[in-house]
């Protein structure tokens, strides 16, 4: 048995419908033949879910706002790693100091609870260079931060895709040996380097430093799985 970790956006789901369906297909394929899947993703769980059930793309793990929320195959959340009100007091700041408009997240929906938050998103706009400089203090104080397409997103410093997906193993009983992943963008680079698997050939210049080699899209590298 395997484990495929899947990042969403630009990997699994993509804007060309039809490479999309054939992702869709082949994921359902490998589940078939008695194999795992898990989708590992930045957003929160109602926004990723509408897509899961418009495209009804199955899966065993659902691994949401960059590992903050981790639900089994029926949506029972079995791990949330939070920020707490002293978390969100600090990282406020420095969004305000460079003019950034913000809100906060609780791994659902969008919430003004400073009790209940799992992930601050910063809204850049244009402003990505400006963005950096507020990732790089976010860092400082310890956090987990990131820019992705329009966002600074910043959760627990415990919290990455990487811890998220050996919390998974120990939940489904599988060995490291097991796992493989695959990704595009920078949230993707603690999995990516920590456990065998694969870039998307589209992928942030960040990844290049891993050496790992590169498909086309989702559906190539689960084929290749299935051939090994």
């Amino acid at each position: 048995m395997k484990i495929l970790a899947s990042d969403f956006d630009f990997t699994l789901f993509v804007d060309d419908k039809e490479v999309l369906i054939k992702n869709i297909e082949s994921i359902s394929n490998f589940i078939k033949q008695g194999n795992l899947f898990v989708i590992v993703t930045g957003r929160s769980y109602s926004n990723i879910k509408q897509l899961l059930k418009e495209y009804d793309i199955p899966y065993h793990y659902l691994i949401c706002q960059d590992g903050a929320k981790i639900f089994d195959s029926i949506d029972c959340c079995f791990f949330t790693g939070g920020l707490s009100r002293d978390d969100v007091i600090r990282i406020i700041p420095i969004l305000e100091k460079y003019q950034f408009s913000y809100y906060l997240d609780n791994g659902y929906n969008q919430t003004m609870n400073v009790d209940d938050c799992v992930k601050v998103v910063g809204i850049i706009g244009n402003e990505r260079e400006t963005a950096k400089k507020v990732v790089q203090e976010i860092l400082e104080l310890g956090f987990y931060a990131y820019l992705s397409i329009g966002h600074i997103n910043i959760v627990n410093g415990s919290i990455n895709k990487k811890n998220a997906l050996e919390k998974v193993l120990v939940h489904a009983n599988c060995n490291k040996e097991d796992l493989y992943v695959i990704g595009d963008d920078v949230n993707d680079l603690e999995m990516l380097f920590s456990f065998q698997g694969a870039v998307m050939k589209n992928h942030s210049e960040e990844l290049d430093i891993l050496g790992k080699q590169s498909y086309s899209t989702l559906n190539e590298f689960i084929e290749e799985l299935e051939k090994n």
